[in-house]
This record gives C-alpha cells, sequence and structure tokens, in this order.
C-alpha cells in the first residue's frame, strides 16, 4: 500500500528549533537500552548468534551492522477499548509510572490568578486562562491540573500544544476502573501522559537522527503497531505543533486536538496513549511491558513478515533511527543478530548491494542493506569496485556527516554505489564549487546542515545529472 500524501513544507532551522523547549525534559526519559524477543506463529524462528553483531568467531570486530529502510505498507493493530482500559489498569497498578499524585492548590491557584489578571496587550490570556481552569474544574482537580504554570504566570506556546494533547487523547482515558481512580488521579497521569507525548513527538519531529533510548524505543513500537499509519501520526502532530500556537481561545485549542484525533483516528489515539503510558519510565520498563500490550503478537507477526525483524529486538537494540516525515521514510541501525530471517545470496541481495553479493552470506534484511562502521570495513567485506570504478558516497562521508547520522548511515550498500572513475572525479569537483543550485553557496558547505534526506535526494539529483544513474 503506498504512503499517504506528503507535505512539501521546507526542512528549514526554525524546525531544529521546534524541539528545544522539550529537549532537555526527553532527555530526562532517556535511559540505556534493553533488550527483547518476540515470537510469531506460522515463522520459522532461529536464536541469535552467540557471538555479538560486530565480531567474528575469532573475537575480532567485523564492523557489521544492518542499515535498513523500514516499510511501512502493512495494516496498523486494532486495539479495542476494553483493551485499553485492561491494559492502562494493569500498568497503574503494578508498574511504578513516576505520576505526581499531590500538588498544592494554594501555590498553583495563585499562580493562576495571576495568570487570569489582565495584562497590557494580552487580555486573551485572561480569557484562556480562566477557560483552563474551567477545565481542570470540571475534570475534578481545580487548579493547574496539566501543571502548566510551573514556569512562570503566562500560557506559553508549549502550555498550548499540551493543553490540545490533553483534550485529543484525555477519552481514550475515560474508561478507567473506578479502583484505580480511587489509588491514582487520572488527570495527574494526563498531565505526564502529555508532557511525555509532546517530548517524544518533538523529537520525532526533529532532523536529527534518533540514538539509544526510550524516544527511540516508543518510536519503533509505534511504527510497528501504526504500520502505514505511522506517518499519518507524524504529520497531525506536526499539524497540532504548529495550530495549537495560534489559538487564542479555549475553544480554538479544543478544536485544534479534535482535529488530530480525527485526523490519526480512535484507535490510533488508544494506541498512542498505550505505549506512551508503558515508555513513561525508564528502557528496561518499555521492555518489560511490551508483550502486554495488547496486540504486540499481531504487531510482531506483521512487523516480521514484512521487514525479518523480531519487533522487540528492534524496538530496545537499534542503535539509530533516522526518520524524515516530508520524504516518508525510516531508516534503522541494527546489530546484525537483530534480524530474524535470512534472504539468500542471490539475485535480490546482488541487486540490494549494487550488484555486488555480499560475500559472507548471513543475515540480511530482504529490504536492507549492510552497513558498516567505517569505509575500510565496507571495503574489506565488498571488495575492489570494479575495473576503473570507485566507490562513491550518495550522501558524503565527511565527518560531520558520519558525527551527525552515525558511520552505518554513511558506510552502507545503499549510500555507498559503484561508479565510474572518471564521473567520480568530476562530482567529486562539482561539490568543491559554487552552484546555482545551492544559491550561489558551495555545494559541500550549502549540504552540510542538511538532514539526511535532503542531502540524499541531493546526491541522487547529481548522480542523474552526471548520467551515473537513470
Amino acid at each position: 500500500m503506498p504512503l499517504h500524501s506528503k507535505h512539501s513544507r521546507p526542512v528549514d532551522e526554525r524546525r531544529c528549533s521546534r524541539v528545544g523547549a522539550f529537549a532537555l525534559a526527553a532527555l530526562m526519559l532517556m535511559t540505556a537500552c534493553a533488550s527483547g524477543r518476540s515470537t510469531g506463529e506460522g515463522l520459522e524462528h532461529r536464536p541469535p548468534p552467540p557471538l555479538s553483531a560486530e565480531t567474528n568467531d575469532e573475537g575480532v570486530d567485523t564492523g557489521e551492522a544492518v542499515f535498513s529502510n523500514l516499510p511501512t505498507d502493512f495494516q496498523p493493530v486494532q486495539v479495542s477499548e476494553s483493551e485499553l482500559t485492561a491494559v492502562l489498569t494493569t500498568f497503574w497498578i503494578h508498574f511504578p509510572l513516576r505520576v505526581s499524585t499531590s500538588y498544592h492548590p494554594l501555590y498553583v491557584g495563585r499562580k493562576l490568578a495571576l495568570a487570569s489578571a489582565p495584562l497590557s496587550g494580552e487580555s486573551w490570556q485572561s480569557d484562556l486562562a480562566q477557560s483552563y481552569g474551567r477545565f481542570c474544574q470540571r475534570r475534578g482537580t481545580p487548579g493547574d491540573c496539566l501543571t502548566l504554570f510551573d514556569d512562570g504566570p503566562h500560557l506559553q506556546a508549549t502550555d498550548k500544544r499540551s493543553i490540545a494533547l490533553a483534550l485529543a487523547v484525555g477519552p481514550a482515558l475515560e474508561g478507567v476502573d473506578t479502583e484505580v481512580r480511587a489509588m491514582l488521579n487520572p488527570t495527574r497521569l494526563l498531565a505526564t501522559l502529555s508532557f511525555t507525548i509532546t517530548a517524544y513527538m518533538a523529537l520525532l519531529l526533529a532532523p536529527e537522527p534518533l540514538t539509544k533510548g526510550v524516544a527511540l524505543t516508543f518510536s519503533v513500537l509505534m511504527w510497528g503497531y501504526l504500520g502505514w499509519e505511522f506517518f499519518d501520526l507524524l504529520r497531525a502532530y506536526a499539524q497540532l505543533h504548529d495550530n495549537a500556537p495560534r489559538a487564542s481561545t479555549f475553544a480554538e485549542l479544543r478544536d485544534v486536538g479534535e482535529r488530530f484525533g480525527r485526523v490519526i483516528g480512535p484507535n490510533s489515539v488508544r494506541i498512542l496513549v498505550m505505549v506512551a503510558t508503558a515508555a513513561i519510565g525508564e528502557t528496561a520498563a518499555v521492555a518489560s511491558k511490551a508483550s502486554k500490550l495488547p496486540g504486540f503478537g499481531k504487531a510482531s507477526l506483521s512487523v516480521e513478515r514484512n521487514t525479518g525483524l523480531r519487533l522487540m529486538n528492534a524496538a530496545s537494540g537499534a542503535e539509530r533511527i533516522i526518520i524524515s516525515v516530508n520524504e516518508g521514510t525510516l531508516r534503522i541501525v541494527l546489530p546484525v543478530n537483530a534480524v530474524s530471517m535470512s534472504a539468500g545470496t542471490g539475485g535480490d541481495e546482488r541487486a540490494s548491494n549494487g550488484g555486488h553479493a555480499n560475500p559472507k552470506g548471513g543475515k540480511i534484511l530482504p529490504n536492507g542493506h549492510r552497513a558498516f562502521k567505517s569505509f575500510d570495513a565496507f571495503k574489506k567485506a565488498m571488495g575492489p569496485a570494479g575495473n576503473d570504478k570507485v566507490w562513491h558516497h550518495i550522501v558524503e562521508q565527511r565527518k560531520p556527516n558520519v558525527d551527525r547520522f552515525g558511520p552505518e548511515a554513511i558506510h552502507n550498500t545503499e549510500n555507498v554505489i559503484a561508479m565510474n572513475r572518471t564521473k567520480h572525479d568530476a562530482i567529486s569537483a562539482y561539490y568543491s564549487t559554487k552552484s546555482d543550485d545551492t544559491g550561489g553557496m558551495v555545494a559541500r558547505e550549502w549540504l552540510r546542515t542538511k538532514p539526511y534526506e535532503e542531502q540524499r535526494a541531493f546526491g541522487l539529483m547529481i548522480l542523474r545529472r552526471f548520467g551515473s544513474v537513470p
């Protein structure tokens, strides 16, 4: 199934600043990864090799990993309201979610009163703050129920996004049991959940790769559950991110939140709430909770059939993931032993490796590529490029790219192709000159701050211009 239509919003430095307010907070949510495994009925499962993914039988570093384009052309898993309620009840009772269950009403009320006082040129703040106060009152928690005034007496852009998101996902929490309501205030959980989703989604929208941590685990689980709806979620949140700060009334914020919920649908809202709740805390907790999520077996089976990956291995063992919302692509770096099915060394693999069969055979994703920790490791495994040919990097192997995206994203069989030496030299010379394509800047310098997908698209355009690819 093809991906839905893509937005054409340009990627620029403004997008990087979007996540500035959340980056530090999100870092508090991220810890080291843990591993896990899942099983799927009807599939042949093989135990992972006894050695690490990067050493051979003599303990020598081979510098290998799997660099894969993750498909999204599979159906999302369906999670019912009753399943969501059951798993949330289990999580809230048996797992520490680090949710604050008490606050200081007088202090919060004082700050709310300050925010409600008319301010010069900002009288709309009063109406919005008062409407927010009534929202909290209706939920049985008067005051600052989403803790939005902890950082000052005004509702900032990030606060408006939190309100809109709470209005979007709040209905999914309405079915919790009376027992849970008695021991844990669902509104306080909503505040924590809204903060968690906002922090993770901001990171997913950023042009920088996600590296090991709970945010990466969160994104892989969401992909495994949502399939082709994964990018619908990201694009819908991008709209909420842009529209919420422009709202001047609570009714407008409600409309922004409800529009987000309508775009992704109630099933995706339930999955978002479910996975985000599991992700509150440490990565190890996510790994221990994942197998208890409703529909996890179906998600694991779907992922294995479409990619050859063990979902939990990918979620907790991935080294980094590059997400491009504009391009609608996910690229992931995994240890070799995360792959559960092997493709042969015949025509398909030869094609994916740029016409060169993998000399070591071994496991490789049907839709993936072999990646390496260095260019030397790549050349040692792949051998010479061919008569009068050299290996050419589509996304250049400059140190800033390696540092930013990781060596596996640069030295892999998708990004490195065999090319005629003369054409390679001509393209290299072009990258060192000023060009109309780059607004008069040296092409290499112009590309330096661009995200991975934009650099790759530019590199392919230049290859076509020089007649190196069709």
